[in-house]
């Protein structure tokens, strides 16, 4: 990237500007209001000391100012109720592990797991995890096992990273026909009672003194039309009142910590009832959260860390019967501003409001899994990241990232790399860095302001939501920053604060994260990463903001390759035992970063589709395993075995899938869809049948 310095502050400098508008704060304070005891507070701009803008005089004569330029070091905050959460929506405790130090590059103090429980069907596709069969840390499922999420806890500790488990509490899977039991609430899978026998045998009458074990109130009112019936999805609502099914729920929480878990987020927690609601209370977060809470902290001695997901007002509650308990998500807040940039209107992002009034209670987000699913079109990578630096600004708020799952939502396979974007690191970065500062934000003119005050250091984060000129240079208001000269953490730009007043120089995505740091983040990207390939597959590596920047080969460090912007590497020249791996190091001043890339080269049985890197133990009879494909659809065995790859003959037909079953087991009617599936792969259909092959590794 090229940098852009101002000249030396030993002379005066003339700064030809573009006037933005007068500051307009959300709540009008006093000039002089005290950094140290106003949280989230604006002040109007003071105008005893800034030029006046009225004048014809087209230029401001900025003073000598201090140099503030400063050696911090970027640093996860200590806990996690102080820092940001990745969604690692669809991928598995392996590939979670494999990408820690990006995660800690980017800035995440947290990752958010998929629900951890043995999903429906082994969790082929990413609504069957919402779907679990019971209580216990999965054995089949396809994130991965208990040993790999262990590890995944153990190298995330070492880097300071929180791993969170989401965690289905008030329902389990349905039957695949979505069937009525007779009082036409919905029937239990029968694939439950394998792993919650009691739950399973209580689900519709007392059997043995348990108690009924699911909802049947299917027409409950008041509000129990929230929590007595979980009609979205047709799924079977437990009876979170009863002490087993409670026990239960304890069991995984207390294995989930003993795991290494150090934080929860509970899905659909709006329709679990409170001891405090006017109809059809229970102890139920009592006997599992507080319960587990007691449990981390013997254990531990640190909180546990916990939310809810509530996506609306309950119905007759109070959000203050779940927030006295856990945070609980905002799924409102950036929906208030998501148009401010067709608008040009800051004040949007200024006037949004919080669902209540402490930001501490709440986790917000720019998307959440279930938004991006259900929506055909999406926000680019730069708009995310502009509405992501707001949530991350916003003192005490918390912020949930989605990674962005494949096109074709497959899971055990990480979809998109924009949570290292250095927009995102950026906020996160200023996040972490002004987390316990107080916090003041103002708009001036297109501009929307979160100024960040704390003993020893100051920054802010400014957003042009206008038509934003590189080339300009823009007056924005900055009423509570020290005057002196600051710099812009996404390009190293020098910006000089004189009077209150910020002389900011926007790139065309119209961000400025100003700090006292003057070294940015080196950046590197890689055209693909850490897969398999056929043949001369070449990648592409560029690098920015270095200083310095190499790559070398496998373990051989001595031989280093410099790279200016970009490089094409063929793999295939540098493969060892069929594999290459990439190592990359960047350095922009003290700021320095290194990454490493695998790949696996894949010999192709020709004349066959080939599914490689299946486990052993699918392919040497512990397991049945059929095949399920289309046109039309049918079960089958037609495949083989070879040196450990299976091989599928692909003619005449648009897709298939991998399904495995108890050894012994027979499907009897090949025509349609068994339920008895124990685990299932991912659709292979499309482009992926004309690449000839398919990793089933995480499978």
């Amino acid at each position: 990237m090229k940098y852009k310095k101002w000249l030396s502050t030993v002379l005066a400098v003339l700064l030809v500007v573009s006037s933005a508008a007068c500051a307009t704060p959300k709540d009008p304070a006093s000039s002089e209001a005290d950094p140290e005891t106003s949280t989230q507070e604006t002040a109007e701009r003071p105008t005893e000391t800034v030029p006046d803008d009225s004048t014809e005089e087209a230029a401001d004569v900025i003073p000598e100012l201090p140099e503030f330029a400063d050696d911090y070091v970027d640093s996860l905050p200590l806990n996690a109720e102080d820092g940001l959460t990745l969604h690692a929506f669809n991928w598995t405790y392996r590939e979670i592990t494999a990408n820690l130090e990006n995660i800690q590059n980017a800035g995440f103090k947290s990752v958010l797991t998929m629900p951890v429980q043995q999903p429906k069907s082994g969790g082929a596709q990413w609504w069957a995890f919402y779907q679990p069969l019971g209580f216990s840390i999965g054995d089949q499922s396809s994130l991965g096992t208990k040993e790999e999420l262990i590890t995944l806890c153990e190298e995330a500790d070492k880097l300071g990273i929180t791993i969170l488990a989401d965690i289905v509490v008030n329902h389990l899977a349905t039957t695949d026909d979505e069937g009525k039991e007779e009082d036409g609430t919905p029937m239990v899978s029968p694939a439950v009672e394998a792993y919650e026998p009691v739950i399973y045998a209580n689900r519709n009458e007392d059997t043995d003194g348990t108690g009924v074990t699911f909802h049947h109130n299917k027409n409950a009112t008041g509000s129990g039309a929230d929590t007595q019936y979980y009609a979205y999805g047709n799924l079977p609502d437990l009876n979170t009142g009863n002490a087993y099914v409670q026990s239960r729920v304890l069991s995984l929480l207390k294995e989930c910590i003993d795991a290494g878990i150090d934080g929860f987020r509970f899905d659909a927690a709006k329709h679990v009832e409170t001891a405090d609601d006017p109809d059809y209370p229970s102890d139920f977060w009592e006997k599992t959260l507080e319960e587990a809470k007691n449990y981390y902290r013997e254990k531990t001695g640190k909180e546990l860390y916990a939310y809810g997901e509530i996506l609306n007002a309950p119905s007759g509650r109070s959000l203050s019967n779940y927030t006295k308990r856990m945070r609980i998500t905002d799924d409102g807040f950036t929906a208030q501003f998501k148009n401010v940039f067709a608008t040009k209107d800051p004040t949007k992002i200024l006037d949004a409001e919080l669902k209540t009034e402490d930001a501490t209670e709440l986790i917000a987000w720019v998307e959440s899994h279930d938004e991006y699913v259900t929506t055909k079109t999406h926000y680019s990578n730069v708009r995310v990241a502009k509405f992501w630096s707001v949530i991350a600004a916003k003192k005490g708020l918390g912020g949930l990232f989605l990674a962005r799952p494949t096109d074709e939502l497959t899971v055990g396979e990480i979809g998109s790399y924009g949570f290292e974007s250095e927009y995102v690191a950026v906020s996160n970065r200023f996040h972490n860095r002004f987390y316990d500062a107080e916090s003041y934000e103002s708009v001036d003119g297109s501009c929307y302001v979160n100024e960040k005050i704390k003993e020893g250091d100051q920054g802010a984060l400014i957003l042009n939501v206008g038509d934003v000129d590189p080339e300009a240079v823009v007056k924005v208001a900055v009423p509570h920053l020290e005057d002196g000269y600051y710099y812009d953490a996404l390009t190293g730009i020098q910006i000089p604060v004189w009077n209150h007043t910020a002389y900011v120089q926007f790139e065309a995505n119209g961000m400025a994260v100003v700090t006292r740091s003057k070294d940015v983040h080196p950046v590197s990207e890689v055209s693909e990463r850490d897969c398999s390939f056929v043949g001369n597959k070449t990648v592409t590596l560029k690098v920015r903001n270095c200083d310095e920047a190499y790559y070398w080969f496998n373990e051989d460090r001595e031989t280093v390759f410099p790279i200016e912007d970009s490089e094409e590497i063929t793999l295939k020249d540098h493969t060892e035992d069929g594999t290459v791996v990439l190592h990359v190091y960047t350095r922009k001043g003290i700021n320095e970063f290194e990454q490493s890339f695998t790949y696996s080269e894949v010999q192709l049985i020709e004349g066959k589709f080939n599914v490689i890197n299946l486990d052993e133990k699918y392919l040497n009879g512990e397991y049945e395993l059929y095949l399920w494909r289309w046109s039309p659809g049918e079960w089958t065995k037609d495949y083989e075995i070879r040196d450990g790859v299976l091989l599928v003959d692909t003619t005449g037909i648009t897709g298939f899938l991998v399904a495995v079953f108890e050894k012994g087991y027979e499907v009897q009617d090949t025509s349609k869809w068994d339920p008895n599936v124990l685990k299932q792969s991912a659709d292979m259909k499309g482009d992926i049948l004309k690449e000839g092959f398919f990793d089933l590794g995480g499978f």
